[in-house]
Parts: structure tokens; C-alpha cells; sequence
């Protein structure tokens, strides 16, 4: 068999550039999956790596196996293809595949060399898919649009979120964590912070909650408001943002509990929601569209939007599918 290089594409959004797609769209599998032991990959797509590594089938036959995987959800990559050229190591890629279908690679890490491979650019995407990608991404692009779309970034939850705050309380393991310090590094836990990465690659400006909170009226300016897992709000964000007559929640679990804020601190406190200050009590605001219970269908098979009173509301919880799924982009800039 003659030497073949990988070259990988996607229909992954985050950023035009090559350095962005390669950090959003090859992420490790899940951990939970990991630490499991779960059984990702079916044992005859490993005997066909094998197979390959061998020269018993041919590239394309093994291409045929990847994009199984990908169709499937199994591996994060879009689009697995081979060209004629030749790079140095693909014939040590080919022992890492048969490695890897031996069982001695696990295939956490069998898709974490395939990113470092690219990262690296021992494998290069070509010039046409990269202008097929291109396209797309022009397609569901935000910048040139003439209604003005927000995103409001939840600093506010991602605050709760963090170590021995909110949910070190709910968990049972303090009793003064219900107030903590503002935090503005948005970091992973306030569970939104992918969706927030792919739609300001897209084009769409952001605005945060504290904004909102010191001035309910800035969302005047906006056509379209475009929520993300805005789980902790105050009392007038809450207000500015129903009072908007277009909203899309495209995150179950917005508008969840209460806080206040302290500037002089800079702290936010829970003042109502989520079991507090008593057991009954679930939506802080009573909210009679509150949708938290669909934030666990977390691959969004199905998604689709329903109609509130100002807006319509996505079904599921859509972090991972905004990474691949041009539809649901598409859909989000018709809104």
C-alpha cells in the first residue's frame, strides 16, 4: 500500500482559522465515558484499523470506517478523508491505528493523537475543503446581518459555579456559600461557555448579565436577544429580558433563581431558587415557562423550537451539537 496522509475537515464552527477548529472540534471523549470504561468504538471497526495497518484493505475501506464512527457520534470529526500526498509519519499513524485496534491505545487517546497530528501540521486540510467550510460558515455568519442580535454572557452563573460557592451549599458541604465574589474568567462551568465561543466566532456581539442588571434598558437596542445558560439572574435582568419581544432561549435552565448583587463587593447572594431557602421552591421568579427539565437530553437528536409569548425555546441542551450542527446555526440567525 502506498504511503497516504490524513487530512481532516469539519463542519465545526468555532473559527474560519485552522488553529481554532482544531481546539473546539477535537475534544477528548466525554470523562465520565473515559473512567466508565465504556466500550466506544465497535470491535470491527479496530479490526479494520488493523486491517489497514496490514495493507489488507485499502484506504478508502478504512475511510469508510471513520466516517462511520463520525456519523455516529462516536469520534468528534466531521469529514475523514485521504489524499495522494505523502507526510513523513503516516506510516507511524498507521502503527498507531493498529495499536490502537489492538486494544494497547485507548480511543481517548487514539483521538487525541489525531489532534495533536493536526495541531502540529503533520496532517493539513486542503485548500478546497477549506473553502467548502468557508462557505458554510459564511452562510450562518452573523456579521453582516442588519438586525442587531445580543448575546448575553452569564457571567452571574458562571460566578455560582464556582468552588465553594452555590453548589458546595446545595451539596451539603457549607453553610455560608451563598454569596461569593463576581467572577468575569468565564470558565467551563457555567456549562455555556462552548455555545459562547462558536457564535461570537459567528459574528455575534455580547453583552453581560451585570450589564443588563445596571441598565435593563440596553436590551432596547437589540432586535433579537439570544440567551445561553442564564441560569442566575437578578430580578431586573429577569424583567428586561421577559419584557423583550424577541428572545430566544436557546439553553434550558435560563431565568432559573434569584440573586442580588453587591457592587460594592462585588459578590452576587442567592435570594431565591433552586431548593432555597426552602425545599419546595424550584424557579425562583415562578416562572410559568420555566423548561429545566429539558436540560438533559444533552445530544439534541431531535431539538426543535417551541413558541413562548416573547420568543421560542430550544427543547434540549445544545453545548456539544453547536460545535457541528449547521442546521440548528442556521436556524438561530432565521430567528
Amino acid at each position: 500500500m502506498s504511503a497516504s496522509s490524513f487530512q481532516i475537515i469539519t463542519y465545526v464552527i468555532p473559527l474560519v482559522i485552522a488553529s481554532f477548529l482544531v481546539s473546539t472540534l477535537f475534544s477528548p471523549f466525554d470523562k465520565a465515558e473515559a473512567d466508565n470504561g465504556k466500550n466506544l468504538v465497535p470491535q470491527w471497526v479496530k479490526q479494520d484499523a488493523m486491517w489497514w495497518h496490514d495493507g489488507k484493505i485499502s484506504d478508502n475501506e478504512f475511510i469508510n470506517s471513520i466516517k462511520w464512527l463520525v456519523e455516529k457520534k462516536i469520534i468528534p470529526i466531521q469529514l475523514v478523508v485521504f489524499n495522494n500526498s505523502t507526510q513523513n509519519r503516516s506510516y507511524e499513524f498507521k502503527d498507531i491505528s493498529y495499536n490502537w485496534g489492538v486494544g494497547k491505545i485507548s480511543d481517548k487517546d487514539f483521538v487525541n493523537t489525531v489532534r495533536y497530528m493536526i495541531e502540529n501540521n503533520v496532517m493539513n486540510m486542503s485548500n478546497s475543503f477549506r473553502s467548502d467550510i468557508n462557505q458554510q460558515l459564511k452562510m450562518v455568519s452573523a456579521t453582516n446581518e442588519t438586525e442587531k442580535s445580543i448575546v448575553v454572557v452569564p457571567v452571574l452563573t458562571s460566578s455560582a459555579y464556582s468552588e465553594k460557592g452555590f453548589y458546595a451549599h446545595y451539596r451539603g458541604e457549607c453553610v455560608k456559600c451563598l454569596t461569593v465574589k463576581i467572577h468575569d474568567d468565564l470558565h467551563s462551568l457555567m456549562d455555556s461557555s462552548n455555545g459562547l465561543k462558536v457564535l461570537k466566532s459567528l459574528g455575534y456581539k455580547t453583552i453581560t448579565d451585570i450589564d443588563i442588571d445596571k441598565n435593563p434598558k440596553i436590551l432596547d437596542q437589540y432586535d433579537e436577544v439570544i440567551l445561553l445558560h442564564n441560569e442566575y439572574v437578578t430580578q431586573r435582568e429577569f424583567d428586561a429580558i421577559t419584557k423583550h419581544p424577541q428572545v430566544l432561549y436557546l439553553y434550558p435552565n435560563a431565568l432559573y433563581a434569584k440573586v442580588s448583587i453587591d457592587y460594592w463587593n462585588n459578590t452576587i447572594t442567592l435570594v431565591r431558587g433552586h431548593g432555597y431557602p426552602n425545599s419546595t421552591i424550584s424557579n425562583g421568579f415562578g416562572w410559568e415557562f420555566d423548561n429545566s427539565k429539558l436540560e438533559y437530553d444533552r445530544t439534541c437528536e431531535n431539538w426543535n423550537f417551541h413558541k413562548i409569548y416573547n420568543g421560542i425555546m430550544l427543547n434540549c441542551y445544545p453545548e456539544g451539537r453547536l460545535n457541528y450542527d449547521m442546521t440548528l446555526l442556521q436556524a438561530i440567525k432565521d430567528f
